[in-house]
């Protein structure tokens, strides 16, 4: 049962009543027929009190909703109320309020050949109280928008108590839907019902069915893309950069711009005090959840210490937020809060560090720092819709077939002009789809551009050109044998002709790899010595070290790699060749399907042999050589540990004069290639893209950054 704060358990009989009407469900669904209805009484009103708001929420009121996880119902619980998803195929869900043990349970029945709602409403009130062991209070038809006919009934009940008969009231509400009912029973004692009974109502009449079918969208309104199903929509969770799906829905603090420059976000301002190490964040007076519910610095708190709460199990939180004062601590279970994080007031959020390090604003632009609603996340099956803060909402997610995000009217920042933005999930060839007009982009291969500034041609429209900042490489895991051995790994590095492996792969489109660092990176630079491609230096280092001087039978050595239907990669081959060519070693190719791949491997569950790839979150060499490399670092595959690297990067992080700070991290880069960890074999090849020509706004960036709120169509 999904919890917020401290909860109390419900009372024993309230327990039983979500046994026993669970039960009941199933027994209807194979009786209705069998039923004879009681007259109804003469209704009798009862006064009830307004539903009290969460204290969070001040005097209004924003409700969440919730989503069935396999059928298309969805209600709006009351607020902090704990909500847990039945796996029957009846009873969909249970809601108890923790503060006094009241209960709502939404179910749904087959309900063929019944002829009303009343009928349906009596039948199930007939079989969960009995014929004669209830007081009836209230009977009256119950009007629900898009429901054909709705009954609704109140009354008393006593339950034998652990001393003395409990009296309880309940109010059960059915409404007709096709071939289905869809039941709401409240349970609640005596002394609280007037408490939750108008709660109970918000919830009935937020009961909606939801469309299978995709919702019409004109084409002129919206901006429509290709893409595959996101595998999360927890930005706590998400592998991913700031662009796409999940940088619509939600925000930061700060973002980054097309031009990688840091701007405001949901902090309108801020101060660094304490020679670096204090920021005072203000957060927009305007901000807002896409429900309407101001944003406060308690929710930046809130989002950041669930990212960090070892249950979130976030494998980039320590990785972006790390350097807050007390977050390590917090994340390992050594502190119950994270100490270097401080709420002033509704809209100032005060954030200490251990260091002055100069990308900390940077790291804060990565989505495991962006704020989530603490009521919606609190749902089960919260993701299939996300509260967010971003400039889109969300409208319609239908799995593996579209997702519609819509104008977020509440957004804190000059509104969206895009009234949709519109992704086909799986829907087919992505060029085929520009050119019969269902997307508004398309890739584009070089030799392609040519058409795309054809009129004529299907592929017609404005082209981009972008380079990310991207390093390609073959991590060596030093922790095992041959690769703890430094004359094997340079062995293996000398052996590969890094030029032709770029004209091969890539038809010399790339750069070749130089160093960890890409071209554009702040630190790149040409003075750094890669090693040369040297066939007799690399046969000669490999007979001189441990492992191959002879002695003994070489260690097996395995790669391990994504695989697709069997088969591994071109590049994986040209390496493979190459190194059994001419060092005359044996490689195993490891395959591991594509989505289990990334979980095994951070698992730590892998080879001698990675084929990684790395491109820029922020554009600072920390972000490469710190991250990737540091003996400290969890996405250290290679398990390099050197001291003297780690002095100089560490350095680095603090060192505040810009010079000096690029040189730390070029001299920490050459001892990387020295000592030979990794293999780099290739940047960037330039991406080639088409918008359809009444797309405006887009400014390629080197780093995903969102960009749809500043898009718009023109035709």
């Amino acid at each position: 049962m999904t919890q917020m704060g401290e909860m109390l358990r419900p009372s024993t009989a309230n327990r039983r009543f979500v046994i026993l009407l669970t039960s009941v469900l199933l027994v209807i669904s194979c009786s209705l027929a069998q039923l004879t209805p009681r007259p109804s009484p003469t209704p009798i009103i009862t006064s009830t009190q307004p539903v009290v708001p969460s204290e969070d929420q001040g005097s209004e009121y924003y409700p969440v909703r919730y989503y069935h996880g396999r059928y298309n119902v969805s209600i709006e619980p009351p607020l902090g109320w704990e909500v847990e998803e039945m796996d029957g195929s009846t009873t969909l869900a249970t809601m108890v309020d923790p503060r006094n043990g009241a209960t709502i349970t939404l179910s749904q029945i087959d309900t063929s050949g019944v002829r009303s709602a009343e009928e349906v409403n009596e039948k199930f009130l007939v079989e969960w109280l009995g014929k004669s062991g209830f007081d009836l209070l209230f009977d009256e038809s119950y009007s629900a928008q898009d429901f054909a006919s709705g009954w609704r009934r109140a009354g008393r009940v006593a339950h034998s108590g652990e001393t003395e008969p409990q009296l309880e009231r309940w109010t059960l509400i059915s409404v007709l839907k096709g071939d289905l009912a869809y039941h709401l029973a409240l349970l609640a004692s005596e002394s609280v019902y007037d408490d939750v009974s108008d709660a109970f109502e918000l919830v009935a009449s937020s009961l909606q069915i939801d469309p299978t079918e995709p919702i019409e969208v004109r084409h002129e309104d919206a901006l429509y893309l290709s893409s595959g199903e996101p595998t999360t929509l927890d930005p706590a969770l998400t592998h991913y950069g700031a662009d796409g799906i999940i940088g619509d829905l939600y925000s930061g603090l700060v973002a980054l711009d097309p031009q990688l420059r840091v701007r405001m976000s949901l902090a309108e301002h801020w101060e660094v005090t304490e020679g670096g190490t204090c920021y005072t964040f203000h957060l927009h007076p305007q901000a807002r959840f896409h429900n309407g519910r101001p944003v406060k610095a308690s929710d930046v708190l809130f989002s950041w210490e669930r990212a960090a709460h070892p249950e979130t199990s976030s494998e980039t939180v320590l990785l972006y937020m790390g350097d807050i004062v007390g977050l390590e601590e917090y994340h390992d279970g050594r502190a119950e809060s994270i100490a270097g994080v401080e709420v002033l007031d509704e809209h100032t959020l005060r954030v200490r560090i251990k260091d002055a390090v100069p990308y900390f604003l940077a790291k804060l632009t990565y989505p495991v720092a962006w704020v989530v609603d603490r009521y919606n996340v609190s749902l089960p099956n919260w993701e299939s819709h996300p509260n967010g803060t971003g400039p889109f909402r969300h409208l319609q997610h239908l799995e593996e077939e579209i997702f519609i995000l819509e104008r977020n009217p509440w957004y804190y920042g000059e509104l969206p002009r895009l009234e949709y933005v519109v992704y086909l999930i799986y829907a087919g060839y992505t060029q085929r789809l520009y050119e019969n007009g269902e997307v508004d982009l398309a890739g584009l291969t070089r030799d392609q551009l040519d058409r795309a500034a054809d009129p004529e041609d299907g592929l017609f429209g404005t082209v981009f050109t972008d380079t990310g900042l991207c390093t390609y490489y073959v991590t060596f895991n030093t922790a095992l044998p041959p690769f703890d051995d430094p004359d094997v790994r340079r062995a293996f590095v000398h052996a590969v002709d890094r030029e032709r492996y770029v004209e091969a792969i890539t038809n010399s489109e790339a750069a070749v790899g130089r160093g960890v660092l890409p071209p554009g990176m702040p630190g790149y630079s040409d003075e750094v010595a890669p090693p040369a491609y040297d066939p007799d230096l690399a046969r000669e280092l490999l007979a001189r070290s441990a492992y191959y001087d002879g002695s003994q039978e070489p260690p097996p050595i395995v790669w391990t790699l994504p695989t697709s239907g069997g088969s591994y990669s071109p590049a994986a081959a040209f390496l493979v060749d190459t190194w059994e060519e001419i060092l005359g070693v044996t490689i195993t190719v490891e395959g591991i399907d594509w989505d289990s791949y990334h979980d095994q491997i951070d698992a730590g569950i892998y080879g001698q042999l990675l084929k990684e790839g790395w491109c820029a979150d922020y554009p600072d060499p920390e972000n490469f050589l710190d991250v990737l490399f540091h003996s400290g670092s969890a996405q250290n595959h290679a398990y390099y540990n050197n001291p003297d690297y780690d002095a100089l990067v560490e350095q680095a992080r603090v060192e505040s004069d810009i010079e000096r700070r690029l040189m730390l991290y070029q001299e920490a880069e050459q001892l990387l290639l020295d000592d030979a960890p990794a293999l780099f074999l290739n940047h960037s090849r330039p991406r080639y893209g088409v918008w359809k020509p009444y797309v405006k706004g887009y400014i390629p960036s080197p780093i995903g950054v969102p960009q749809h709120v500043a898009m718009w169509i023109e035709r």
